[in-house]
């Protein structure tokens, strides 16, 4: 299936028009726009514009608030519980980040949490708004079941993602962004999408057995196999049950139930190393990053790379030729 290549800001603008057709006040849709081109300009397509669609039927539908209030309860200097009314979960994040960024460099931690949410895209957007600000971060958020338990044939947890953001001078920051099960979500959607296939052993089918066919796609497993389900179940303990909202098979499904809010939770941890004594911790960054990548690479490897590296790289070109979208995906925008 071909791709439309598409520059940066016209993407954006094509996702917002179609977020404001379809009753999105003008400021979240201007935030969704940006998070999700983001996402396909840094290669994570299954983050990306192929999610307006969906948004916008869950808009129509009543499964999303256009015109959310969202609220802040500041619980002490460092913590905070945002109450997004069900908005946007892009909307909702971008706001609990720079809160938590405010308190990091005020204590040195900033905790919020955020809750009556919904799907608030690619976590890596967020980890990087700490980083800019030369603040760690992390971050994690639970989605509706797709993950058979360890053991399991049949889905329990979401994937469940968590990412990590850490300051680098003189070089971008190091992201580390990544879905509790084997493979995202997003990149079976990707794959019945574009008529591809999935690598083996991270999908099964109604019968509890491995296949590589986006449409027999029953459940995912999870990365590392127990591990990866261990840190999915303690990322629903610290969103979901932490916010007394719902866990794994009883959060609303994204693609389903449109018409009902996902009440769904998140939350970002951002600490400020400066108020820990660290000055310095963007060079030592730095320093980590270029011994990484100064590593002898293994027989047919062309080089090491830090988390997030091919992500930045993707950027750079994507800023220079455009956006890569699949041809339906476009149809869909500029209808």
């Amino acid at each position: 299936m071909t791709d439309v290549i598409v520059k940066i800001d016209e993407l954006k603008k094509l996702a917002y028009d179609k977020l404001v057709a379809a009753g999105l006040n003008e400021a979240s849709a201007e935030e969704v726009a940006d998070v999700l081109v983001y996402a396909d300009s840094h290669g994570v397509r299954s983050h990306g514009v192929m999610r307006v669609e969906h948004y916008c039927k869950r808009l129509v539908e009543g499964g999303m608030n256009k015109n959310a209030e969202m609220s802040i309860d500041q619980i002490s200097p460092s913590a905070a519980v945002l109450d997004s009314d069900d908005g946007m979960g892009h909307s909702g994040m971008k706001l609990a980040t720079e809160r938590a960024i405010e308190m990091a460099k005020e204590t040195g931690i900033g905790f919020v949490s955020v809750k009556k949410t919904s799907h608030c895209g690619a976590l890596a957007y967020f980890a990087e708004m700490a980083a800019e600000a030369g603040c760690v971060s992390i971050c994690m958020t639970q989605t509706d079941a797709c993950v058979a338990p360890f053991g399991g044939a049949d889905k329990f947890f979401g994937t469940n993602p968590i990412a990590y953001g850490f300051p680098v001078e003189g070089k971008p920051p190091v992201i580390v962004d990544m879905a509790t099960s084997a493979i995202a979500f997003g990149k079976i959607l990707h794959a019945k999408e574009t008529n591809g296939s999935l690598p083996d052993g991270v999908v099964l089918n109604k019968d509890g057995a491995f296949t590589t066919d986006p449409h027999e796609f029953a459940c995912l497993t999870h990365f590392g196999e127990h591990k990866g389900y261990g840190i999915a179940l303690a990322i629903d303990a610290l969103t979901g049950v932490f916010m007394g909202a719902a866990f794994g098979p009883h959060i609303n499904a994204m693609y389903g139930d449109y018409n009902k809010m996902r009440n769904l939770a998140s939350n970002i941890l951002v600490l400020d190393p400066a108020k820990f004594g660290t000055a310095n911790y963007g060079a030592i960054m730095g320093q980590m990053v270029s011994e990484l990548q100064s590593s002898r690479p293994a027989q047919g490897v062309d080089r090491v790379m830090v988390p997030g590296e091919p992500q930045v790289d993707y950027y750079a070109n994507s800023l220079e030729n455009g956006v890569a979208v699949a041809q339906p995906v476009y149809d869909y925008l500029v209808s």
